[in-house]
């Protein structure tokens, strides 16, 4: 195949970091927290006690889960009580080994049996919530079991910490540092449950990097080298990433309850606002290191370019790994996922009148800040919601959730999406194992991009104009279908709109403009330049002209879309190119640069022929020139050399 003799001139190692000895970040897991790498010995660790306050319940957890991380044991959340409104009234944290497994789960009939680790132990915390904060209300410190010696899990760690697991080709090697395991003895050891399944998920990804020598895949193990977290992507994705990462999604919502798992797919919008997935992660938990872990690997996956703006769930620990790792990106949260944990937190008052319309004009359609508080305010007290600890946390937040607070951040109009991509949510993860997962994705991914092709074929059709408006005519040779019936709103729009000039240099103008049933939108015009400002965001936020814009342009007799304004991830010819962005030019200087970049060129053209044999003759024809040329000037170099 064409991809497999391109594809061999690349180099196929990719390095995951192992967990390191020295870390001391407390972690927020459910099922099993980490236990090693705290530096205080268990005497000088506080122990809790009945009444003291928290602030929060992530306080409250943190500090539990760090009081057992330093004493040598794993939590576990239990279940919660709640008032009538939502909040929460206690909440029971556990050892990880409080209770047995229920029976009908322990006689379930499955091909391999997952070992029972519970002792029935009765050591836990329980915090009851008074006035907003979170007291201990109870607490027992009596295990039944063997508390983990910290000591002997961090010399494990420091002898694997330097050590990076890799794949190249069929085979894991471990790239050795001193002191670091031979790769059999890691392998030997590295899955305690359910061996066999992971097993044939490492098989089935050295298969798939057969046929695409350019897909990664990578792992991380835990302190006792058992499965953590994986994360893979295949070589069209990166390639997608360069032309659409700009916005970057990822969805943390899924969980495989058969492994106590989460699937979290990364996804962005196309140039036709397709979804387009970049990759795909298996998560054991939901602390901020698993998530830094992600972030990175996700980095070297897609050759360190970092997104402009990346959504998530509502998330703290999120947010913290988010500020580590992805120093460049604006952090959004998703308006969906914001929605679903209303509708989780706030059930029972989405059934009266009115609350839904209130809040989704908080998230979305508050022309600037003083609306958005007035609303905000009125929603609670309407409501009687003055005290809803979800509310009240959600409002601290506010800025990266609520649309008026972060207008200039590009999410190229993400946020008008009603939902997350469906990758799993219509599997039955009682029945798939890993690597059925891994098939659905790439199932999943193989659709969209069919989906992008046929739009594509129709982009090349002649697009329908209602006028005969030069500017119209601009855009609907430019832009993709899709696009251009977004303009096209925009520009009808504008002809009921009232424009009045309230200030001019001869330089730069200022323009009032009222749409009927809107609010007044102020929009500042350079003469010089054409270039544009306009208070209610819309090119900053979407990369499309806004109706005020377009309406200044009319009034000032530019008939043409300032190609200032022309955003290429839009346009019909937004993949004509690798893009050679800022990102490009940083690492000019690192002698792998060209490489990277000749391989993405070069998977790019693969890509783009792999649908049409007659495209894959003629990118075959100028693979052999372009090799003759390059191994005659090989020749002349050695020559020279002599």
């Amino acid at each position: 195949m064409i991809v497999n003799q391109l594809a061999l001139h690349h180099l196929k190692c990719y390095g995951v970091d192992m967990l390191s000895s020295d870390s001391n970040e407390d972690e927020d897991e459910i099922q099993a927290t980490s236990v090693f790498g705290a530096s205080e010995s268990k005497d000088s660790c506080q122990k809790p006690e009945v009444g003291m306050e928290f602030s929060s319940e992530e306080e409250a957890y943190k500090f539990y889960t760090s009081y057992a991380n330093k004493i040598g044991f794993r939590t576990r959340k239990g279940k919660v009580q709640r008032l009538s409104n939502g909040t929460i009234r206690k909440r029971f944290l556990f050892c990880s080994k409080q209770g047995f497994r229920l029976k009908k789960q322990a006689d379930k009939i499955t091909k391999y049996k997952r070992k029972e680790t519970r002792t029935g132990c009765d050591a836990k915390i329980q915090f009851s919530v008074e006035n907003g904060k979170w007291v201990v209300s109870q607490f027992s410190q009596e295990h039944n079991h063997h508390l983990e010696d910290r000591r002997r899990i961090t010399r494990s760690c420091t002898k694997t910490s330097e050590a990076h697991l890799i794949h190249t080709g069929n085979n894991a090697e471990m790239a050795m540092d001193a002191g670091a395991p031979k790769c059999t003895e890691l392998c030997n050891m590295v899955w305690s449950t359910h061996p066999k399944e992971v097993q044939i998920l490492l098989n089935y990804l050295r298969r798939l990097q057969v046929e695409d020598l350019s897909l990664f895949y990578a792992v991380q193990l835990d302190s006792d080298n058992c499965l953590k977290n994986l994360f893979w992507r295949d070589g069209r994705s990166m390639v997608d990433y360069d032309y659409f990462g700009d916005v970057l999604v990822l969805d943390t919502t899924f969980r495989m309850e058969k492994y106590d798992m989460i699937c979290a797919p990364f996804w962005g919008l196309n140039h036709h606002r397709q979804y387009v997935m970049f990759g795909c992660a298996f998560l054991l938990d939901e602390s901020k290191e698993s998530f830094v872990w992600l972030f990175e690997t996700f980095l070297e996956a897609m050759g360190r370019k970092q997104p402009k703006t990346v959504v998530t769930d509502e998330n703290q620990v999120m947010v913290d790994a988010v500020k580590v790792v992805l120093l460049d990106a604006e952090h959004l949260f998703g308006v969906w996922f914001i929605r679903q944990k209303a509708l989780k937190h706030l059930s029972a008052f989405y059934r009266q009148p009115d609350f839904v319309n209130i809040f989704n004009e908080c998230v979305s359609y508050c022309q600037n800040e003083e609306e958005f508080e007035s609303k905000w305010n009125f929603l609670l007290k309407k409501f009687n919601l003055c005290e809803n600890a979800w509310l009240n946390n959600l409002y601290l937040s506010r800025e990266r959730w609520a649309n008026v607070f972060h207008k200039k951040t590009f999410s190229a109009g993400i946020r008008w999406c009603n939902d997350n991509v469906n990758v799993f949510q219509n599997s039955t993860s009682d029945t798939m194992d890993l690597s059925m997962f891994v098939h659905q994705y790439l199932k999943v991914v193989e659709t969209q991009r069919s989906a992008e092709l046929n739009e594509d074929m129709r982009c090349r059709e002649t697009t329908k104009v209602l006028s005969s408006s030069a500017m119209e005519k601009q855009a609907a040779n430019i832009y993709t279908r899709t696009i251009f019936k977004i303009f096209q709103e925009e520009l009808i729009t504008c002809l009921s709109v009232a424009i009045e000039e309230i200030a001019s240099d001869g330089t730069n103008a200022t323009f009032k403009l009222t749409e009927e049933g809107q609010k007044e939108s102020i929009v500042e015009f350079s003469c010089l330049d054409s270039n544009l400002a306009c208070s209610c965001r819309k090119y900053e936020s979407e990369g499309i002209l806004c109706v005020h814009a377009l309406k200044v342009l009319n009034a000032r007799n530019v008939f043409r879309i300032p190609d200032q304004y022309m955003l290429k991830r839009w346009t019909k010819c937004a993949k004509d190119s690798v893009p050679e962005d800022e990102h490009v030019q940083k690492l000019a200087g690192q002698k792998q640069q060209p490489m990277s970049l000749l391989l993405k060129k070069a998977l790019d053209v693969i890509y783009k022929t792999s649908a049409f044999e007659d495209c894959q003759k003629i990118a075959m024809h100028y693979l052999d020139e372009a090799s003759k040329k390059v191994e005659a000037a090989l020749k002349t170099k050695k020559h020279r050399s002599f």
